[in-house]
């Protein structure tokens, strides 16, 4: 007689406590049912039910991908978002529960403006846009400068049945002259001296130019708010994720162009600054 699932799984989780993944039974769960394509309630009834040869070695495969610290979402392919799912590319940043936060925050400010255009710049795997495109009816256009992040996004807009323009390029080069009643950006801004010291998952398969915002942390902000400016309709939005530690900062390098009025600061669920929301002045 083989082995049991539920035997496999108890193997399987030791090998992943051993290496440091702190929910170690709760990922191995998600990878049995990545392999064999079933719910988790179909998991617990397989779970006395004997492993066949071929199951062992696929499932021993992924676990040991996991052990070696690749992401579980770049395993398995997916991720889950608000209230949709993704397909995650190997390369592309994996959305954050802060950035459901910011999202939503732009969504119900968005609700209360006129207006119905948003530009998205490092769009990743497209998760703000696709969900500023279903949950708030806006007409997105998705920018990145990863070619892998902007087939993602694609890909997923086309998953989630939503029209996003997705333009590959940096920063506001894609969209010329157009403007925008929102621009909102989840930018790197991790500093450089930091990225080193990041868990494996993040500094060793997740890409580098979706996280080190230079220096300081503060580049992409700065190039993005000297912009923003000239690709914002009147009484414009520009919202930003930030670092829990940045937003005196980011609303100093937002002040001090004199461009912009009400700038305010969002929290995320623990308390922590995590959005900051700024309004174009009135000319």
């Amino acid at each position: 007689m083989g082995l049991l699932v539920k035997n496999i799984v108890t193997m399987a989780q030791k090998q992943l406590e051993d290496a440091g993944i702190e929910n170690a039974k709760g990922e191995c769960e998600a990878l049995y049912c990545h392999l064999m394509k079933v719910d988790r309630s179909r998991f617990f009834m397989e779970w006395a039910e004997e492993a066949d040869d071929r199951t062992c070695e696929q499932f021993f495969d992924l676990v040991a991908r996991r052990t070696k610290r690749e992401p579980l979402q770049y395993i398995t392919g997916k991720q889950a978002f608000l209230d949709f799912e993704l397909d995650m590319a190997p390369g592309v940043l994996i959305p954050r529960l802060d950035t459901e936060v910011v999202t939503n925050t732009a969504c119900d400010i968005f609700k209360e403006h006129k207006g119905d255009t948003v530009l998205e710049i490092g769009c990743g795997s497209g998760a703000i846009s696709i969900a500023l495109a279903k949950n708030c009816k806006a007409k997105v256009t998705a920018v990145d400068v990863n070619p892998k992040a902007c087939e993602n996004a694609k890909q997923n807009a086309t998953k989630n049945g939503v029209k996003i323009d997705v333009l590959c390029g940096d920063m506001y080069e894609p969209i010329k002259k157009k403007k925008y009643n929102m621009i909102i950006s989840n930018p790197p801004y991790i500093k450089s001296g930091v990225i080193p010291s990041l868990m494996p998952e993040v500094k060793d398969f997740e890409p580098l130019d979706a996280l080190d915002g230079g220096v300081d942390g503060l580049e992409f902000y700065r190039r993005i708010v000297k912009d923003a400016p000239q690709h914002l309709k009147k009484n414009g939005l520009l919202v930003f994720e930030i670092g829990h530690d940045q937003a005196a900062e980011v609303t100093a390098i937002i002040t001090v162009t004199d461009k912009f009025e009400e700038v305010k600061v969002g929290r995320d669920l623990d308390g922590k600054d995590r959005v900051v929301i700024a309004q174009l002045k009135k000319r």
